[in-house]
């Protein structure tokens, strides 16, 4: 099984990963990334640092973007993760997204981790962050086709509308 595959290559602790509707990119170039520093506003988005990569150490969060993203649910939706004591956490608006899913594919890019680095927004850098980001272009090792059957069990994503 693919999961079982990423999942394995997860343990090792040497790969990032990074998650895409995108099945053909050669290399990955930095990109200025986004984020909603008030979630009563979402509207409001603000630069999240200096342009980069980003990639995570946890391969379920990947394969979550790969799958669930504006390519895949053709409509205005939520989604997102987050990692607390290294256990993540899954939500998605509404149900419909998940419908929306089922029998689509993505792509979960591979990279050497020793070419990223942990970032934190706060500065604090500590054991388990989910996000690394490489401010340099970088190659994959690997790149992987997921689909919604590899999403995590329903049971750990969220309905939040």
């Amino acid at each position: 099984m693919i999961k079982e595959k990423l999942l394995q290559m997860e343990k090792t602790g040497t790969y990032v990963f990074h998650g895409s509707p995108e099945s053909n990119i050669e290399v990955l170039e930095p990109r200025q990334g986004t984020h909603i520093p008030d979630m009563t506003k979402p509207s409001e988005m603000i630069n999240d640092g200096k342009p980069a990569i980003s990639a995570t150490p946890y391969v379920e969060l990947a394969i979550f973007r790969a799958v669930i993203n504006g390519v895949n649910v053709p409509f205005d939706h939520n989604s997102g993760f987050d990692v607390n004591e290294c256990v993540a956490s899954f939500s998605v608006s509404s149900e419909k997204v998940l419908e929306a899913v089922k029998g689509k594919k993505g792509y979960v890019y591979v990279f050497n981790k020793n070419e990223f680095e942990p970032y934190s927004r706060d500065g604090e850098i500590q054991e388990g962050l989910m996000e690394w980001r490489s401010y340099s272009t970088v190659k994959p090792v690997e790149i992987i086709e997921v689909t919604s059957e590899d999403l995590p069990s329903r049971q750990r994503i969220n309905i939040t509308g």
